[in-house]
């Protein structure tokens, strides 16, 4: 099962989940690719909120993607690469499958105290480990492949080490999964700065994990707003719908910037 969704207390109901039940046919050419490229294009959505799946031995198959409203469900049933997909799933690769849709209006988890020590260990991070290095290095080359340069506010690793900038990372054991950083805009205000999961774990919580760290961190600051500046363009829409899950909201320019159509403005009242 994996899942980059917040617990239930984060994604708050009212929300839609759309349940894909399957039996798979012997024919499984292609079929992971395919499958990995529709996660890939439905998190590009508006109103996606995440998925999870699971698969037994004998091919008997669940999929869960949970959406914000109808319309999006819609949207995305239309997409026509989507659409493509579910005609050869029919052609080839389903011998039956069931479609059900559910509006969730209640949700809460629990954790069995012996299952914790499989949660990330999220720590406080002076930029000195090569894993940190090297993740740095990917996000600054991802920004500028896909903003143009007067459009990028990545912080490198001096501006991340400043004293108004907090950086933690977040480990599996010796493993690197993750990292954010908070930086305090004024007494009441701070802005997420900086988040990246490494690309081996996306979409298994991380993200969820290190936002949850740092709104935790902003309410014992005391600070009254939380804000943060990310990209308009496809690439970033899995950012803005993990922040609209958390309740950001768009908003004006804050802080130093300025109206950019590549740049898109969220913030959330604590």
């Amino acid at each position: 099962m994996s899942s980059d969704l917040p617990p239930a207390a984060a994604l708050k109901p009212p929300y839609y989940a759309v349940i894909f039940t399957s039996q798979r046919t012997e024919d499984d050419r292609g079929y992971e690719r395919m499958a990995e490229r529709m996660v890939e294009l439905a998190a590009r959505q508006p109103g996606f909120l995440g998925i999870e799946s699971v698969r037994d031995v004998d091919g008997r198959g669940i999929t869960v993607s949970y959406w914000a409203s109808e319309q999006a469900i819609a949207a995305w049933k239309a997409h026509l690469e989507h659409r493509a997909a579910q005609q050869e799933g029919i052609r080839r690769w389903y011998a039956h499958y069931n479609v059900r849709v559910a509006k969730v209006e209640r949700a809460y988890e629990r954790t069995a105290p012996g299952n914790r020590r499989n949660e990330l260990d999220i720590r406080l991070d002076t930029l000195d480990s090569r894993e940190m290095i090297d993740l740095l290095a990917e996000h600054l080359r991802a920004m500028s492949e896909t903003s143009p340069p007067e459009s990028i506010h990545a912080l490198g690793a001096d501006e991340l080490r400043k004293p108004d900038v907090t950086l933690w990372s977040a480990w599996d054991g010796t493993e690197l999964a993750g990292c954010g950083a908070l930086k305090e805009l004024d007494a009441t205000h701070g802005e997420i700065k900086f988040m990246r999961t490494v690309a081996s774990r996306q979409r298994r919580g991380v993200a969820s994990a290190l936002l949850r760290h740092m709104l935790e961190e902003a309410k014992r600051r005391g600070y009254r707003r939380l804000s943060l500046e990310t990209g308009s363009m496809a690439y970033f829409e899995p950012a803005r719908s993990l922040y609209r899950k958390f309740g950001f909201e768009e908003c004006p320019p804050f802080a130093d910037y300025v109206d950019d159509p590549n740049s898109v403005f969220m913030t959330l009242e604590l």
